[in-house]
């Protein structure tokens, strides 16, 4: 029940005891001045004139709760419901990548600490890792944040050889989504790999040579990751920002068979 609602409920119960104490007066009333013959008539007349009354100011209550608010109630009440609008804030996407140990509520501690530091976590990525788990964050910072901040924010809870860099928008494509898309586009065009490739690993560089001609092998050395093929063509990505993890070692293989399985199709 609101405030109002219960105003007017207890208006209506002072009416209606006023009511019974008013019939109990005028009993009295006709009792002292001999007027017991009368005395129906005296509450019947009293109890329409009460009645009337309350009527009258039931109606006038009425109206007055559904009267527009004057003009400086409604300011205020805009000026409470109105939130601040700060037209210089803007915010920068980062990708935030930790090796942390892989132990019940290490997660939860790292997020809190994302978040004490005022970032807003749109995504994460769990990564296996020979000595943990390495944790990969999608957030949302302000344009202040600098990776130096967001790095020590993480340390300082057990993050391990962490690293942080700026990102855009189109981050927030979810990874499996995002491989999809890249494999259907490599169906689509085999000669596309190179550029697959680097978008699938976000490598800063591409380097295609040739070797060997032996089995198709992949391997990583922190932030180098090399996938030869079996006509001998070698791929060396290379991310100096963020090393390469066993997962990434791991699509970049099934990425190249992907690639066998297309030729072999488009050559039939």
């Amino acid at each position: 029940m609101t405030s109002r609602n219960s105003t007017r409920h207890h208006r209506h119960l002072v009416e209606l005891a006023s009511l019974l104490a008013t019939a109990g007066l005028a009993d009295a009333f006709a009792d002292v001045f001999g007027l017991r013959q009368h005395g129906s008539a005296a509450l019947i007349g009293l109890g329409v004139a009460l009645i009337a009354g309350t009527v009258g100011h039931h109606i006038w209550l009425r109206r007055t709760d559904h009267a527009p608010p004057a003009e400086s109630a409604m300011a205020a009440e805009s000026a409470k419901t109105a939130e601040p609008i700060d037209e210089e804030s803007t915010s920068v996407f980062w990708r935030v990548r930790a090796e942390i140990d892989n132990t019940p509520g290490r997660l939860a501690v790292l997020a809190g600490a994302l978040a004490a530091a005022g970032a807003n976590i749109h995504a994460l990525e769990v990564h296996p890792a020979p000595s943990g788990v390495v944790d990969e964050f999608l957030i949302e910072a302000s344009e202040d944040e600098s990776a130096e901040r967001i790095c020590a924010a993480v340390n300082a809870v057990g993050g391990r050889f962490t690293h942080a860099v700026p990102t855009s928008v189109l981050a927030l494509l979810d990874a499996p989504t995002r491989a999809l898309e890249l494999a259907n586009r490599l169906v689509r065009d085999p000669g596309a790999f190179p550029t697959v490739f680097t978008e699938l690993l976000d490598a800063s560089g591409l380097t295609i040579g040739a070797g060997e001609t032996d089995a198709p092998d992949a391997w990583t050395d922190g932030t180098t990751l090399t996938l030869r093929h079996a006509d001998g063509t070698t791929y060396i990505a290379t991310r100096p920002t963020m090393p390469f993890t066993a997962t990434e070692l791991s699509r970049a293989r099934m990425l190249l068979e992907l690639l066998d399985t297309t030729s072999a199709t488009l050559e039939v």
